[in-house]
């Protein structure tokens, strides 16, 4: 029993850890591919190092599939692809941090849909959260409309997560194999992309796969950050649960900022650092209720 409990941490560490990195790789892979070259890209590969993993087919009745193709929809689709498209336009930090307010939207979602209950705590950090995203759009450097822009796709990436960690619940109650699962809901993503070949161009630059760095952070986002982590996020769930779990998704902004310091080079300004403190004290305040509404279950990325 202790053993699963140590294994669920390692897991949710490891993949917070891992798609904490993801900005980085990203950032550096859009320099010779499109936001939606990426996209369909690093989860074909991301699907097949799955089926080969397990070239198991999972029979679902149609009420299933559909909750299925939502989940791609949201989770895959909608959040990666504002995901790439908001890392062209502003820094990695910011979006990392953004990101990090996708339980706000899981919130809502869930209030909408009467799977729980509002409580003050949580309109308190909502607001705490939008200040804080405003401070790292408008005092995180000079360029303050690419900022602003990119910020906003990032906010439609957290959103498209939130609506993909409610439709996820039914599915992880089902108890079916996790890379079988995780292997499905990147089919309906990749489904899902396929109109995007009459709106955004495909023409991959070919010989940047000859690069050593450029290959390297695309086996990594294509192997770890599209796939694997999706599979042991699942089972940190399942080990200790999604409220443990979720903890480590605090952790995302933090590892993300250092990174990209090291790496990226980036810097925060004053008006930047505040902004991160209100946006992760809003997210964590926003997740807590009284003793006797107790903790909201939440079902979060990364």
């Amino acid at each position: 029993m202790r053993g699963s409990i140590i294994k669920g941490h390692i897991f949710a560490f490891s993949s917070v850890f891992f798609w904490s990195a993801l900005y980085v790789s990203v950032k550096v892979l859009l320099e010779d591919l499109s936001p939606f070259e990426l996209l369909f890209l690093q989860f074909v590969c991301g699907y097949c190092m799955l089926l080969a993993l397990k070239p198991k087919r999972l029979k679902l009745p149609l009420k299933e599939e559909a909750l299925f193709a939502l989940a791609g929809l949201c989770g895959i689709s909608i959040y990666n692809l504002f995901l790439n498209l908001a890392m062209e336009q502003t820094y990695a930090s910011n979006v990392s941090i953004i990101i990090a307010t996708a339980p706000l939207f899981t919130g809502i979602f869930a209030f909408f849909l009467r799977f729980e209950k509002p409580y003050l705590n949580f309109f308190i950090g909502f607001v705490l959260c939008i200040v804080g995203v405003g401070l790292l759009s408008f005092g995180n450097g000079s360029e303050v409309g690419f900022s602003l822009f990119g910020d906003m796709l990032a906010l439609i990436s957290a959103l498209g997560w939130g609506a993909y960690s409610v439709s996820i619940v039914g599915i992880m109650n089902k108890g079916y194999d996790l890379i079988l699962t995780t292997r499905k809901m990147i089919f309906y993503g990749i489904v899902f992309m396929l109109p995007g070949f009459f709106i955004f161009d495909f023409a991959p630059k070919w010989s940047a796969f000859i690069e050593s760095s450029f290959l390297l952070n695309f086996i990594f986002v294509a192997v770890f950050a599209s796939g694997i982590c999706f599979v042991m996020w699942n089972r940190a769930t399942a080990l200790i649960g999604a409220v443990k779990t979720n903890i480590y998704v605090y952790l995302t902004p933090i590892i993300t900022i250092v990174v990209v310091m090291i790496v990226l080079g980036e810097r925060l300004s004053i008006y930047g650092f505040i902004g991160v403190v209100l946006t992760l004290f809003g997210v964590i305040l926003a997740e807590c209720r009284n003793k006797n509404q107790g903790l909201k279950p939440s079902y979060t990325q990364s």
